[in-house]
């Protein structure tokens, strides 16, 4: 069966892990996702560990359903391969900077007077206007101004990151969202246009709601403004782990039940957990004070019997899980989204698959992660160019070795 975006074709010149990420989100819904690479390769063929073999675990995450092709854009032969390339595409992504797609004759004004209908994407660091808009930038740079760093860890110790690449991608999915709805328009108004992204744009965005916590609030309280003060949360600890809980869905018989169950008594008539435990669990206003009493509560209870009981009475509950134990649910394995891809030197490979769920142009995993400049002839070719001209390119460095 065809994806949902089958008979698209993009034309990705992005490295790392933003616009790659972006592009097979792409691909796994049908597209045909050229991938014009250095030379040398995408940077990310060398990130690790950990490696399988000689093949990056970074680059095979991120770069499935694609075709490679190997191509100094730096060249005016290869610069002139890519503009016939954009002329039969839909879609152009790159990521090379404000302004350094024009220096190579492939910014927008130029790729638009070839192919009216394209759709170009453009991906940067810290966006295309203001001061730093020139500037390299990475993910711990971005994580650190849009101050992400400042929920984590605790006061007075030195600030941590989160353990995704959180800026890159998500910035990849906003990237894919932004080109999905320019070909939207483009259906109905039979014309393209240029999109752009940045990461910390995207970072501004998700953590837009925090700072609109803050705009003078009547009580600073509530996880949205809180979070910077709190201790970080590993969850309540029971006899062989550690949970997570809240009772919102429950009533006040839910909850005097619970904690009569728990041998809780004495908490009923505490004041911190009034109001059927709003305050009490989970990012209550009193919840980290009084977690030494749920714990107490937990000690004789494994983690299983801890979820079991506060489902009972209408509460929500997981247990913290570590790798093993997550993808051994069998919730995560109902969801089939742990699925293997044959590599023809890495081997099999189990990695995490497209996560939509269409009825009718399902988004699968056609083909595996490429190997460096695998598909220069087949992509070249249907450009007419000749295998004596791919040799003759490839001898004057403009095409990678085949």
């Amino acid at each position: 069966m065809s994806g949902a975006l089958s008979g698209f074709t993009i034309i990705d010149l992005t490295q790392g892990l933003c616009g790659p990420f972006g592009s097979m989100r792409l691909g796994d819904a049908g597209a045909e996702v050229i991938k014009i690479e250095p030379v040398a390769g995408d940077f990310s063929r060398a990130m690790g560990p950990p490696f399988i073999g000689d093949e990056s675990t970074v680059f095979l995450s991120l770069n499935r359903n694609k075709k490679s092709v190997a191509l100094d854009l730096h060249k005016p032969e290869g610069q002139d391969i890519v503009r016939q390339l954009v002329t039969k595409a839909d879609v152009l992504l790159e990521d090379l900077g404000p302004g350094e797609a024009e220096k190579l004759g492939l910014g927008y004004d130029t790729l638009r007077t070839l192919n009216p209908k394209l759709v170009y994407c453009a991906i940067s660091a810290f966006g295309e206007e203001g001061p730093l808009q020139n500037l390299p930038g990475a993910e711990l740079v971005i994580q650190a101004m849009a101050d992400y760093t400042n929920s984590l860890g605790r006061i007075g110790e030195a600030p941590v990151r989160t353990g995704t690449d959180v800026a890159s991608i998500n910035t990849g999915i906003f990237a894919s969202q932004a080109v999905t709805a320019g070909l939207f328009h483009r259906v109905r108004k039979g014309e393209g246009q240029r999109v752009s992204v940045s990461m910390l744009g995207t970072l501004l965005h998700m953590r837009g709601i925090m700072w609109t916590a803050m705009t003078d609030p009547d009580d600073w309280y509530g996880f949205h403004l809180d979070h910077y003060t709190k201790p970080p949360d590993h969850g309540y600890k029971t006899k062989d782990g550690h949970v997570y809980f809240g009772l919102r869905r429950g009533n006040s018989e839910d909850w005097d039940r619970l904690l009569i169950s728990l041998g809780m008594v004495e908490s009923l008539s505490d004041p911190r957990f009034a109001g059927f435990g709003r305050d009490a669990t989970s990012i209550g206003r009193h919840a980290a004070e009084v977690k030494p009493l749920w714990e107490q509560g937990f000690k004789e209870m494994t983690n299983e019997e801890v979820v079991q009981r506060i489902h009972e009475f209408n509460g929500d509950a997981v247990p913290f899980m570590d790798y093993p134990q997550l993808f051994a649910h069998p919730q995560v394995q109902a969801l089939n989204v742990v699925q293997e891809i044959d590599h023809p030197t890495a081997g099999k490979f189990k990695t995490i698959g497209p996560v939509w769920r269409f009825s009718d142009t399902p988004a699968q995993i056609q083909s595996p992660p490429p190997m460096l400049g695998q598909h220069t002839e087949e992509v070249l070719e249907k450009l007419g160019v000749s295998r004596e001209e791919m040799h003759r390119l490839e001898n004057s460095g403009v095409l990678g070795k085949r």
